[in-house]
């Protein structure tokens, strides 16, 4: 994903973008409110806003994207503004998610990916109800999976795991950010999403090609006819 990082602390900026990128992302740095209304124009998938900006508060860039270009924005806020007053302005402006400073990056890099990966699913269920990949069909309404004429019994994290994976073939995806988006706390070890795959891949056998992508996660190949 392209993360927008709204921060000008070079720290914050330096260290999240570090997870960041190690998980796979391609971070979009900005360090005013105004560099992040421009970049929100752009392509980016989940934008991480700090609220105290040398230029335009933070609630006010919210606000603009909610009201404009971004209003389907995934948004975390991360601000050392803890208070419930904060949280409760935020979040009732559109924010999807608050964190506060001092922050755990890898926490940070679980929501974010989570956010993500939420938003990619839900996009083509909002124009089709069946995602389609070779001789797979998962049909969302009735929550069933087919591999040809077959259908396919698999636990519910089984069933979300597949649904990420149809929601962007040849993508690569984290471990992270799967976890994120699994799990709700996020606090999980990556042999876990192993675990579940391999659960996966011997029930669907060949109709699931999902190859390893070393150090970041993995990702779904082969062809979509």
């Amino acid at each position: 994903m392209r993360v927008l990082l709204v921060d000008d602390d070079d720290d914050v900026q330096e260290i999240l973008g570090h997870y960041l990128q190690q998980d796979g992302h391609t971070v979009v740095a900005a360090r005013t409110g105004a560099e992040a209304l421009a970049a929100a124009a752009g392509d980016v998938d989940v934008a991480v806003l700090d609220l105290t900006l040398p230029d335009l508060d933070g609630f006010e860039v919210l606000r603009r994207w909610r009201s404009g270009q971004g209003a389907t924005l995934p948004i975390l806020l991360l601000t050392a503004r803890g208070e419930e007053s904060d949280r409760l302005l935020g979040l009732g402006l559109g924010a999807d998610d608050y964190v506060v400073k001092p922050f755990s990056p890898r926490e940070v890099c679980l929501r974010v990916g989570r956010l993500g990966l939420r938003r990619s699913a839900a996009e083509p269920a909002a124009m089709s109800s069946v995602l389609r990949w070779g001789r797979l069909a998962m049909l969302l309404d009735e929550h069933r999976v087919l591999a040809g004429d077959a259908d396919v019994q698999l636990t519910p994290r089984e069933y979300e795991l597949l649904r990420i994976f149809l929601s962007r073939p040849r993508h690569v995806l984290s471990r992270a950010a799967i976890i994120g988006s699994l799990w709700e706390d996020g606090y999980v070890s990556d042999h876990v999403v192993d675990v579940h795959l391999a659960s996966l891949r011997r029930k669907l056998g060949d109709d699931l090609q999902v190859e390893n992508v070393r150090g970041i996660g993995y990702r779904l190949v082969g062809s979509k006819a």
